[in-house]
């Protein structure tokens, strides 16, 4: 017989950001518009990664279990408890019983094997997250297993993207392509919002479903527009005449002065997306010689960053995890030291040296970093040439270490607020840019390699917490790249909206289903 450990046995009485059954019915009202400069992908779920297509989902969609926006642990959704096998690879579900979709059919078991069924047979990026994901299994009516072929510690975490869809709806729909199509421009959810319109170029529409499962207790808008609009200047316009009410792609320089500004408040999210500039380690170039690379660490003013680049919005790093997260360790990058780093270039004749930095002009810090490097560095005899790229070019170039450059400027996009999603993607050598992932250093360390695997595979919070510590420490010692910043997500906002609140699992996304207008 198999042997179980419990993780959650039952939903809590209260959940920040969760509609709960049974409570008073308080019809939504308003319509909530938001601006957003990219247009989304499309509305398929198996794009969740996407976040034009992850901020639709988030309210049309329910999961197995989610992140609150605000929380860093994950809580329970449709699924009101999980067992997970002594062997960590069979995780046993108990599905709500009152979940319906908005055509009315029940959310069952089915729903979900079906769900992830199809996500396999169409490739979906979404389950890039999912590690080593096996199949799902219908145990009854509400109870499903999922399977893994090893171990994975994050694995309830990667969960929160997987949008559980209408098996009745969807299926007729699957032809060769997997429900592709039809999901592209179609919703088949039970989450408490109702995509109604969808014109990606312009504008897409949602509005309160109201026999959604957990309830409408509290204030709640009727409607959500999403409205496409690409600059800057013009999101502010309308967000000045009243026209949107949410508009997070300002400049800097604006969301500053809205600060200020009677009828409208600027929120600051405690994002966890580190810029690095990431150093090659394996190419023939300077940046091979570790010596070399510490010397490098040492010449970039992170405090100076903050509060002239980002004006304050944002966190100073400390080192390449997020201060507060699972096995984050402190003092792991050197500190910003230029005389020490002039010592150590005229102790080795380095004054003279060139090296090439790849990043994206079109994004402000990046180009701002740059040029901060390129100053110091030529303080100390380094010259350092730029060239800018789009991203389809700049990643094109680490496919292969020879057409690396010594340093490239990349941001982190964890999937979940969990290590693995930075630490693994970052310095695993098997997610190098050879071998096609973010790892855009071509760092190999087999030592770091096996505790990176070590917690993957781990499901022992403290177990894997001690072995990120290891990483962190290791990683620094072989300086590996400069962790630039912590920016924060910051939105500019009308006065009279109430309840949002950023979320660090769904960066760019917007918890429209909590929010209000008052």
């Amino acid at each position: 017989m198999r042997s179980f450990r419990t993780y959650v046995s039952l939903i809590p009485l209260a959940l920040a950001g969760v509609l709960l059954p049974g409570a008073a019915f308080a019809q939504p009202s308003g319509v909530l518009v938001i601006a957003e400069n990219e247009t989304p992908e499309n509305l398929d779920p198996a794009n969740a990664t996407n976040s034009t297509v992850n901020q639709l989902l988030i309210g049309a969609y329910d999961t197995l279990v989610q992140f609150t926006a605000g929380e860093t642990q994950v809580s329970p959704r449709i699924a009101t408890a999980w067992e997970i096998s002594e062997d960590g690879l069979a995780y046993t579900f108990t599905l709500r019983e009152d979940v319906t979709f908005h055509d009315g059919t029940p959310l069952t078991a089915e729903d979900v094997k079906f769900t992830l069924d199809r996500l396999q047979a169409a490739s979906a990026n979404v389950l890039n997250d999912m590690g080593p994901f096996a199949g799902a299994e219908v145990v009854d009516e509400k109870t499903v297993v999922l399977r893994l072929s090893e171990p994975f510690g994050p694995f309830i975490s990667a969960l929160s993207r997987i949008y559980i869809v209408n098996k009745a709806l969807v299926e007729p729909h699957m032809g060769e392509d997997n429900a592709r199509q039809f999901l592209a421009v179609n919703g088949a959810g039970s989450g408490p919002y109702q995509i109604t319109g969808y014109s990606p170029t312009e504008a897409v529409t949602l509005r309160a479903f109201p026999d959604y499962w957990g309830g409408w207790d509290g204030s709640h808008v009727e409607e959500v527009v999403f409205r496409y609009v690409s600059e800057p200047s013009t999101q502010l316009s309308l967000l000045q005449r009243g026209e949107v009410h949410i508009a997070p792609d300002l400049t800097v320089e604006d969301k500053l002065a809205l600060m200020d500004t009677p009828g409208f408040k600027v929120d600051i999210g405690a994002a966890a997306t580190p810029l690095f500039f990431a150093f090659n380690t394996a190419g023939e170039g300077p940046t091979s010689d570790p010596e070399f690379r510490r010397m490098l660490a040492m010449t970039f003013d992170r405090e100076l960053h903050l509060e002239q680049v980002l004006m304050g919005f944002g966190n100073l790093p400390d080192g390449p995890l997020p201060v507060g997260w699972l096995g984050h360790e402190p003092g792991t990058e050197a500190e910003f030291d230029l005389e020490a780093a002039r010592a150590l270039v005229d102790e080795n004749g380095w004054a003279g040296t060139n090296l090439l930095v790849r990043y994206l002009p079109a994004i402000q810090e990046e180009q701002r970093a740059v040029e901060q490097l390129q100053s110091n560095l030529s303080q100390i005899g380094i010259n350092l040439q730029a060239e800018g790229m789009t991203w389809p070019a700049q990643a094109a170039t680490v496919t292969s270490i020879e057409t690396t450059s010594d340093i490239n400027m990349l941001y982190n996009f964890p999937s979940f607020p969990d290590p693995h999603a930075v630490l693994n993607t970052t310095f695993n050598s098997a997610l190098s840019g050879a071998n096609g992932g973010y790892n855009w250093s071509q760092y190999s360390n087999p030592e770091v390699d096996e505790l990176l695997n070590a917690a993957a595979t781990s499901s022992d919070p403290e177990e894997r917490a001690e072995l990120y510590r290891q990483v962190q420490r290791l990683v620094g010692e072989d300086h590996v790249v400069i962790t630039v910043s912590n920016p924060g997500s910051v939105v500019a906002m009308a006065e009279n909206v109430s309840g949002y609140v950023y979320n660090a699992a769904h960066h760019q996304t917007f918890n429209y289903m909590d929010i209000s207008l008052d």
